[in-house]
């Protein structure tokens, strides 16, 4: 047995030994035996990049800290500005804010002959305001602010507005309560369940214009969708991943970018800016550009299919995507809209109501002029 036991304590002895002598001689023929070094290296040094925050105010001062994971001592670090009219930053890592908007900032070093390199974004943000930094982290009745961009939106994960649901009646009465906006509206069965995915954008108030994409649904029921027809908000096994820009054109005629909100999961994906927009009936100086991935590619179809009964065109690529018109890839629809709109025009009746009360108002002060004996000073102001 003793024996037995040597014999095989050689025998292992023996194949340690023959492994490195295999691994030497390769080392040596620049043959790879094992793991990448590349990968090694890149597990073992890389740069972390830190801040005490992610934003800078224009003219502002953020300090960048970087360093290189498992050196003994730190190499030199390089910095760079994605773009300097944003931001700049200085050797030491100070990034000064520019104007308004969003910069990587990118920290360079070479550890072993290997370049690293880390990113850290920074958004450039108007000067401080209370305000605004409160609603940069809390919610109020569920709306919130974003720096960047300089925008409000609503918790669309978690908001009160999701009890609501969602009824054409809502846009009919909205005009009358201060809220100009187009509207489109998509509908298509999947699951069972009759969807309904609808863009608004317009004025909303008098002091913010935005935009908006919601997803209802409801039991199908084969029935004709009415005023009074209510959808609930979607179930979150429902909701899709959405990103959308909304686009302002100028008086010059070109568009601007007026915020972005990030491809997340959504049931209502909203933006609003403050300001007024030059004509608010139709809001046609607004456009929306979106991306939305559904559960599935059936169910991206079935939108896509809702889009062309819309009036939408067919776009032959995601690049070629222009006005009014979408692409379906997979699961993915991205959409331009801009002219397309089911909004009833207002004007006609709110004009008929203003009227209505002009004449009530002057038939008010003229009887009451009237009844204070002043009638005839009236009669003769008129002649």
């Amino acid at each position: 047995m003793k024996n037995t036991l040597k014999k095989i304590s050689l025998l292992f002895m023996a194949l340690v030994l023959t492994v490195l002598a295999f691994s030497v001689s390769a080392s040596a023929a620049g043959i790879t035996t094992g793991i990448p070094e590349d990968f090694i290296n890149a597990q073992k040094y890389k740069i972390v990049i830190s801040a005490e925050d992610f934003n800078v105010n224009v003219r502002g001062r953020l300090q960048l800290e970087a360093k290189v994971t498992g050196v003994e001592v730190q190499p030199k670090i390089t910095w760079s500005s994605s773009n300097e009219s944003v931001a700049t930053v200085s050797d030491s890592g100070k990034v000064r804010g520019i104007s308004v908007g969003r910069s990587f900032i990118t920290a360079k070093a070479t550890v072993a002959g290997k370049p690293l390199e880390a990113v850290f974004a920074v958004n450039v943000v108007t000067s401080d305001n209370v305000i605004k930094n409160f609603l940069m982290k809390n919610q109020v009745l569920s709306y919130q602010y974003s720096y960047q961009d300089d925008y409000y939106y609503t918790n669309d994960k978690d908001c009160w507005q999701d009890n609501f649901g969602f009824a054409r009646v809502y846009d009919i009465v909205s005009p009358y309560i201060a809220l100009e906006y187009d509207y489109t509206r998509v509908f298509f069965e999947y699951d069972n369940q009759d969807f309904m995915v609808q863009l608004w954008k317009g004025q909303y108030g008098y002091i913010f214009y935005g935009g908006e994409i919601g997803i209802y649904h409801k039991e199908a029921d084969g029935k004709e969708t009415g005023y009074f027809t209510f959808f609930k908000t979607a179930d979150q096994k429902y909701w899709p991943k959405m990103e959308m820009t909304l686009y302002h054109q100028q008086l010059n005629g070109e568009w601007k970018r007026e915020f972005t909100r990030d491809y997340d999961y959504y049931w209502w994906c909203t933006g609003f800016k403050p300001g007024h927009l030059r004509q608010v009936e139709p809001a046609d100086e607004l456009r929306i550009v979106a991306r939305i991935t559904f559960t599935d590619k059936e169910m991206a179809t079935l939108f896509a299919n809702g889009l062309k009964d819309c009036n939408f065109s067919q776009a032959s690529s995601k690049d070629a995507v222009g006005l009014d018109s979408y692409y379906q890839q997979g699961r993915d629809v991205y959409l331009q809209w801009q002219n397309i709109s089911e909004a009833e025009s207002t004007m006609g009746i709110k004009f008929a109501a203003g009227s209505l009360f002009a004449i009530n108002l002057i038939g008010l002060i003229l009887g009451t002029m009237f009844s204070m004996g002043l009638g005839s000073l009236v009669f003769l102001f008129i002649l």
